[in-house]
């Protein structure tokens, strides 16, 4: 996974994890069903707010979002 060493802050983006845009280590995650061709939109995240699952039965890597 690519990281970046700041949030880009040049739109009005959060972490959807934390709710800040917090100048921290960040890594972008496609969403899923914005694929064309070998393009994806992406969200930021800061790597720090990651905790995540997996679950081998499914072949699935996840976190749940809290609303």
């Amino acid at each position: 996974m690519r990281t970046f060493k700041h949030f880009n802050k040049s739109g009005k983006d959060v972490c959807p994890i934390c709710k800040t845009n917090d100048d921290k280590e960040t890594v972008l995650i496609g969403v899923n069903g914005t694929q064309e061709g070998h393009n994806m939109q992406a969200k930021q995240f800061h790597l720090e707010c990651i905790d995540l699952l997996f679950y081998p039965k499914q072949g699935i890597i996840a976190q749940k979002l809290d609303h």
